[in-house]
């Protein structure tokens, strides 16, 4: 009896969860993290950070930042696979954070987590947006070949009567059906899960490889800048450019810090690892791959980091200079709002910039092309959202292990070999920033502050702009912690990492990714914060405009419940000490 009280008190002796992922479900899995809206809209992500695109030298100072970030990621994957070696359980970061880190590693890797964890829900909601808008694109497409109505009101669908965005009732209730989707995928078993996402992930792989293919042979500047007009309620591509220009985007820019709190590099940077999330997230789920976990885990992350880089630099570049850099600058622009839209130059055919759509601009005989290569910018941010609330639920598992959360959250169906309860949960939040996203709630109970617009249509309710950089910020802890984790490890978990491959280049693996991550939340977090506030812009505007307030209060909200929790883990008489002294079972 005492001894099944002990074990009772102290944690489940098996996770449930078994090993049936392959290596290249593994490859296929991190591929399907960090794509996203990536393929068509790999061009329109480099204005994200408010940085001038320029050229410098041959390649674009976008693309010399993914080169930047792809070379630091290599450190990163070598730090996943020696840990996760060692430390094969589902959880990632967090198993490793609270395991190695003394005394306070239980705090900061829960504390990790659960700002990864609602970063990643964030990213749920940016991508069901994206979804739609890639659904409008395709219908769009499909009018500029056949001038048929219906598809030329596409951008139009699922709007919010005449604001032109995806909002309100309609897009609520698409947003709903994306995310049944979503959960019809999600609740197959483990098996038929990555089968489905690494069939769709070869498709979409094609239709990306033939995006790249027909850009090269079918962009026409010349044509593109004539057809715009047409189709564009009169902008012009030289109208474009001026407005690039004048907003400071494509000129001015310097690879050097220009003070203390001002780097353009860095905020590139930033916007980069956005991209890049997702890369690493076979390392979440390692208690489900099967075979030599350093070979899997490490082929998995390099591999995926290559066809990151890729995406974000040459891919996106060279088909973006193709029709015309700064006019592309423009565009984007004007879609992230770093350029008022205005009746002299609304945002052109009320749609983002996608390649597919720019493509059917240039050459509008060629509809159907487009049409079926830019079915994998849309089958991508789909796939996408599955793979998240998979990764999401296997950090609850890991929660549930240790006592941070419930038990039952991390409960293991054995139809599925998933945690089904912590997907389902996943799913529901991802269904309230949905509703924050569509309809103005937070103004209607008097938080509006925390999402401010000009727009009287969308104030109060969440945008994109402030998802990525929620995203970003709220995730800052997921990026360091491994560089913490790899200077430390040697040092104080000897026992575990004792036999951990690249052991002693661990701490100069971690010093290195640490230094990187700690100058670009520095100068793509604080600093701008301080530059906004000390700049004389008021400090509450700046904070919620910009999606800081929202960190904040996550990260309030998960310190509390860490304390709570705490709390009656000591009553019931959980011994947490002896729990981080070992790795979660199997």
């Amino acid at each position: 009896m005492a001894a099944t009280s002990g074990r009772t008190l102290f944690t489940r002796q098996s996770s449930g969860l078994v090993r049936e992922v392959s290596v290249a479900n593994a490859l296929f899995f991190n591929t399907s993290a960090f794509i996203g809206g990536t393929l068509g809209g790999a061009y329109q992500i480099a204005v994200l950070a408010g940085v001038p695109v320029v050229v410098t030298g041959f390649l674009t100072n976008w693309s010399w930042v993914a080169f930047l970030v792809g070379g630091l990621g290599v450190l990163l994957a070598l730090i996943f696979a020696s840990l996760t070696t060692v430390m094969p359980r589902s959880g990632g970061d967090y198993v490793f954070s609270s395991r190695i880190v003394p005394r306070i590693g239980p705090f900061l890797g829960w504390l990790e987590s659960w700002g990864l964890a609602f970063a990643s829900i964030a990213v749920l909601q940016f991508e069901t947006v994206q979804v739609l808008r890639s659904l409008q694109v395709q219908g769009r497409i499909i009018g500029v070949g056949t001038g048929i109505d219906f598809f030329n009101q596409a951008s139009s669908w699922f709007t919010d009567g005449d604001t032109g965005d995806v909002t309100g009732v309609p897009g609520f209730i698409a947003g709903l059906v994306v995310l049944a989707l979503v959960g019809w995928v999600v609740i197959q078993p483990t098996r038929t899960f990555h089968k489905i996402v690494t069939y769709l992930t070869i498709i979409g792989i094609a239709g990306w490889a033939l995006m790249a293919l027909f850009g090269v042979l079918f962009f026409s500047p010349e044509q593109f800048a004539t057809n715009l007009p047409k189709f564009a309620n009169g902008v012009t591509t030289d109208q474009l450019a001026a407005a690039a220009s004048n907003a400071g985007l494509t000129s001015g820019f310097d690879f050097g810090p220009t003070n203390l709190t001002t780097w353009p590099l860095m905020l590139m940077a930033g916007v980069m690892l956005f991209q890049f999330i997702g890369f690493q997230y076979s390392a979440y789920i390692a208690g489900e791959v099967r075979g030599n976990v350093t070979r899997g885990i490490l082929i998995a992350v390099i591999v995926a980091l290559a066809m990151a880089v890729l995406m974000n630099s040459i891919y996106a570049e060279g088909l973006g200079r193709r029709l015309g850099m700064d006019a592309q600058t423009g565009w984007s622009a004007i879609w992230w709002g770093y350029i008022p839209t205005s009746d002299t130059l609304p945002l052109p055919m009320s749609a983002p910039n996608y390649f597919q759509l720019l493509g059917a601009v240039a050459h509008p005989e060629l509809w159907p092309i487009w049409t079926v290569v830019g079915a994998a910018s849309t089958l991508f941010p789909f796939l996408l959202m599955p793979v998240y609330v998979i990764f999401i639920s296997r950090i609850a598992l890991a929660w549930s292990l240790d006592r941070q959360v419930p038990e039952w959250l991390g409960a293991v169906s054995e139809r599925m070999h998933a945690p089904a309860n912590a997907i389902f949960a996943t799913l529901a939040m991802a269904v309230v920033f949905l509703i924050l996203w569509a309809f103005p709630i937070l103004r209607l109970i008097g938080l509006g502050g925390l999402a401010p617009s000009a727009d009287p249509a969308l104030d109060g309710k969440l945008n994109l702009a402030a998802s990525a950089w929620f995203t970003i910020l709220a995730s800052a802890l997921s990026w360091i912690m491994p560089g913490i984790n790899a200077l430390l490890a040697r040092f104080t978990r000897r026992d575990l990492v004792a036999d951990a491959p690249f052991i002693r280049w661990l701490p100069v693996l971690g010093a290195i990714w640490l230094a990187f991550t700690l100058v670009l939340y520095w100068f793509a977090g604080v600093g701008p914060i301080y530059n906004a506030i000390s700049g004389g812009q008021q400090a509450f505007a700046y904070l919620n405009s910009s999606g800081v307030s929202f960190v904040a209060i996550v990260f309030i909200v998960g310190i509390v419940w860490y304390v709570i929790q705490s709390a009656r883990n000591r009553r019931a008489g959980v011994e947490t000490a002896l729990m981080y002294q070992m790795i979660p079972p199997d």
